[in-house]
Parts: structure tokens; sequence; C-alpha cells
């Protein structure tokens, strides 16, 4: 919790790797490019803008995004 106030996810990206990069869509209002490592839990948010990384279903399916 960020200055007492609670973060929501922005939106959620469905991709068929196992890490996401995302710099928070670039420009003046983005921020620092980071890479995120999705996990066996297939999903991971963004610590600095909120936005939620997911593994497709169709990549859960096929083991792919390695």
């Amino acid at each position: 919790m960020a200055g007492g106030k609670i973060m929501q996810s922005l939106e959620t990206v469905e991709i068929d790797a196992d890490v996401a990069g995302c710099d928070g869509g670039g420009g003046a209002l983005g921020h620092p490019r980071v890479y995120l490592n999705l996990g066996e839990a297939g999903e991971v948010e963004c610590p600095y803008c909120g936005r939620c990384y997911r593994k497709s279903a169709q990549a859960r399916r096929s083991g792919g995004g390695h």
C-alpha cells in the first residue's frame, strides 16, 4: 500500500511467454522497463504500475512460453 491508497491493476495482459517486459506504456507517463517472471502461478503484477500479466490459456495448455 503506497501513500494510504490500494493500487488496482490498470489492465490484465495475456501473454504466451514466461517473462513479461513492462515499461508502463512508455513515454513521459511510463516507468523504467522491468522484466517480470510469471512463475508457477502464471501471473504477475508490475510493482510500478499495477498492470497484471497472465499466461494465456493456450500457452498453459501447450506448455509453451519458454
